[in-house]
Formats: structure tokens, sequence, C-alpha cells
């Protein structure tokens, strides 16, 4: 598993109950991950990215991947 892959599921299950929202990220260097707000107002059933939070990830680089977790399903990536 990558580094980023670790970080995609250590904020997915930080999030538990709610669903996880971030970017993947293209740096000079390297993939990162950049967890998100979920600003929805069912957060358990849905999700909503913070603006803020969507142009911090676009300022640190090209948004490569948009990645979200479903807390009722099993934890992996698809």
């Amino acid at each position: 598993m990558t580094q980023t892959e670790s970080a995609i599921l250590a904020h997915a299950r930080r999030c538990v109950p709610a669903e996880s929202c971030g970017f993947v990220v293209r740096t000079p260097e390297g993939e990162r991950y950049i967890p998100c707000v979920n600003i929805s107002a069912e957060p358990e059933a849905y999700f909503r990215i913070a603006p803020e939070d969507w142009l911090r990830a676009e300022m640190q680089g090209e948004i490569v991947a948009l990645v979200h977790s479903h807390p009722g399903g099993l934890p992996w990536l698809s």
C-alpha cells in the first residue's frame, strides 16, 4: 500500500460515521492526499467539500483524484 493510500484509509477511519472526502494532488515531490472537511448537512450519507479546501488543494498541485468514503461499506479503495 502506498503512503497516499494509507493516508486516505486513515482519514476515512477518523471520520466514521461520516463520509470522508479529499483530493489526491500531484506535486513536484510526488502524489499526496489532501484531507478535506465534509460540510454536507447529512455527512453520514453524503459529502460536500468546503470551497476553501478545494482551493487549498488546487494551490498545492494538480488534482488527479477526488476521494470519498462509504462508511457503511468495506474499507478498500475502488
